[in-house]
């Protein structure tokens, strides 16, 4: 199953950025590249994009351009009306407006989009879009919504994604950006899950294999938005991390003992802050957007930014389906389920990356 370096927005970019993000593709090992759209003829060059294969979306009033006439080789386009596409045998949705629609209506249904675009098209596993110059993932059981952000005028630096179709056996997507400038801020990572009330009795080696993968990544901080059963806190496998947890109300004085490296964000000042940035955690928010719009997200966030100054992150948990909207200040993010998809999070700082990973499972034979 192969790798896809994802990017958009290019516009009239310096070419010079476009060759450092395909540099930092072959680094991740992609092997074919998607472009979601509002390229520039002149950027239409097979040695610019590294001689890899390329799918681009391009946009209606491309087509009248004569810059859009001739194609460099092993360069494949997708066109209005005609966007659904297999590469290597994954079936995508490759268009350039699609998530603007995230805009002007709820995540649910978008969701609900998302999953009758499938049924029309069998096998679908992508919808990915750009155009916002916003990252953008929505998941749902079966096919994912993804804007790998904006190459040109990008949040905090040149915006691309990867996707590794096969990691795990579901896959996993890393969200990232070349930054203009070089931080002093030494990097770390903060591992991120939700919703694990069940799972030690349904896997009893998922924490061994969570602490495995937040090891790999040298996530040595965790955030667990809530739902964690109260036998859980204290897990021997999570002993190396400092893990902060949220409870729900029905579970306050059932935790009678907790090591050190266990802390209680307290409900009443929901902030968590590692290393300078600050992470604002609410379990139940995850419920409550999926009636909102991507505009309405933002106004939530600014709104929690003014309450609770330099909020970096607001991170909650709920439903089923992982969710991140980069705003350019707050960035909103759901880990998803842990049991029934064993979703993880990963966010990676001060470069502001962003993984969203699966604990693998153990074959059944």
């Amino acid at each position: 199953m192969p790798i896809f370096g994802l990017l958009s927005d290019t516009h009239d970019i310096d070419p010079r950025v476009i060759s450092a993000v395909i540099d930092e593709f072959k680094k991740r090992g992609v092997e074919v590249i998607i472009h979601c759209g509002d390229i520039e003829a002149q950027h239409l060059n097979a040695e610019l994009f590294g001689d890899l294969p390329v799918f681009c979306a391009l946009n209606a009033e491309q087509l009248e351009k004569p810059g859009f006439k001739t194609f460099p080789p092993n360069w494949t386009f997708t066109v209005p009306g005609e966007r659904v596409i297999d590469i290597l045998h994954v079936r995508v949705y490759l268009g350039h407006k699609r998530s603007f629609d995230f805009l002007k209506t709820s995540e649910q249904n978008v969701m609900v989009f998302l999953d009758t675009l499938r049924k029309d098209n069998d096998g679908l596993r992508w919808v990915l879009s750009g155009h916002t110059h916003h990252q953008i993932f929505a998941q749902t059981h079966q096919v994912n919504l993804l804007n790998p952000g904006a190459i040109q005028d990008g949040f905090d630096g040149y915006e691309f994604a990867v996707i590794d179709t096969d990691k795990n056996g579901k896959g996993e997507i890393v969200f990232s950006r070349i930054q203009k400038t070089n931080p002093t801020i030494p990097t770390f990572s903060v591992g991120v899950i939700s919703d694990s009330s069940r799972i030690s009795k349904k896997d009893p080696t998922f924490w061994r294999k969570l602490a495995n993968e937040f090891s790999a990544r040298d996530a040595r901080k965790i955030i667990h938005c809530g739902n964690v059963a109260p036998e859980d806190i204290g897990r021997p496998e999570l002993e190396q991390f400092a893990v902060f947890y949220t409870l729900r109300p029905d579970q306050a004085g059932k935790v009678k003992s907790h090591p050190s490296n266990w802390r209680q964000i307290n409900p009443e000042e929901p902030i968590v802050e590692i290393n300078g940035y600050r992470f604002y955690v609410e379990l139940d928010l995850g419920i409550s957007l999926l009636e909102r719009t991507e505009l309405d997200m933002h106004n939530l966030c600014l709104g929690l930014r003014r309450r609770y100054n330099e909020l970096d992150f607001v991170l909650c948990g709920f439903t089923h389906n992982a969710l991140f909207v980069e705003q350019d200040q707050t960035c909103l993010l759901n880990p998803g389920d842990i049991i029934n998809d064993r979703n993880f999070a990963v966010i990676c700082l001060p470069r502001n990356e962003v993984t969203f990973g699966h604990v693998p499972l153990d074959p059944i034979f």
